[in-house]
């Protein structure tokens, strides 16, 4: 019996089939080998910030591939007017025989000088991030700090060096990356000043001239909410206001900001839900 039960045994084990992954090849490799044709657009659902760009692939095989875009990665603005930008977390994209795909992206701007991106600017793949910067973004992607705060630490790292940029709703959060972009930089992270209105989200009592507004919504289950201040190239400036669990129900959204500290003549105010913008307001400070 024991013998029959073995032989049994080895014929259902001979006749497992083997399978065999799909090839992967890496963004760059694919491009090389022409395994894939790529093209790259900002993408207006998006701050700059988040989901900034739109990947579309196709897939030149008769068979299936995955592709990896790996967190570092930079594509350059061929408007040369507009901030380049590095990938802030890995993707693996599956790709059918002759399939085009397109989707966003995680990403930051990484020159703060220059314009924001807009859905009529292209892009094409660059390099790899230097040392310094690939370790930032992978923080960012560990921490899941695809936000304003990961923002101000990737400007704060590539070029200001202005850590007391690094401020948000989430204090805590805010302390973390100014002490992870101070070790990178080694820089002393600075001390926090309580009545500096650029440095305190919380407290609007140290507005000294309010423009003021407010956003009324539905929301029919709990969203990520936030609000953010642009300026006129596209750049953000400030958060206004931040609930990562904002519950379902009819809710009006108050916002202020200090026209003291923002002077520009126009500003454009965004309400983002679950990374999406869902509002855009054009504003217009009096007497600014």
């Amino acid at each position: 019996m024991k013998t029959i039960v073995l032989f049994l045994f080895g014929i259902t084990l001979s006749s497992v089939p083997t399978i065999t992954p799909d090839p992967t090849y890496t963004l760059s490799q694919a491009l090389e080998e022409t395994t894939v044709t790529l093209s790259v657009q900002g993408n207006a659902a998006s701050t700059h910030y988040e989901k900034p760009i739109l990947l579309t692939l196709k897939n030149q095989l008769a068979k299936p591939i995955r592709i990896t875009l790996p967190n570092g990665q930079i594509f350059k603005a061929n408007d040369s007017l507009v901030q380049d930008i590095v990938i802030t977390k890995e993707e693996l994209i599956a790709l059918k025989p002759h399939e085009t795909k397109t989707l966003p992206v995680y990403g930051m701007c990484i020159e703060p000088n220059l314009s924001g991106f807009n859905e009529e600017v292209s892009y094409r793949l660059a390099g790899m991030a230097d040392e310094k910067l690939q370790k930032l973004t992978t923080e960012i992607e560990a921490r899941k700090d695809f936000n304003t705060l990961g923002q101000h630490a990737v400007w704060a790292l590539v070029e200001t060096a202005d850590l007391t940029g690094i401020n948000g709703f989430d204090e805590a959060e805010a302390l973390h990356l100014q002490s992870y972009v101070a070790d990178l930089m080694d820089l002393q992270v600075p001390e926090r000043n309580p009545n500096d209105y650029r440095q305190n989200y919380r407290d609007n009592s140290l507005i000294k001239r309010a423009a003021k507004g407010s956003f009324k919504f539905t929301f029919h289950q709990e969203r990520a909410v936030t609000i953010a201040l642009f300026d006129e190239a596209n750049i953000l400036v400030r958060e206004l206001y931040n609930n990562p669990q904002q519950q379902p129900g009819n809710e009006t959204l108050q916002f202020a900001f200090d026209m003291e500290v923002y002077r520009d003549k126009i500003y454009y105010v965004r309400m983002i839900v679950d990374g999406e913008i869902k509002i855009n307001l054009t504003m217009q400070p009096k007497g600014s």
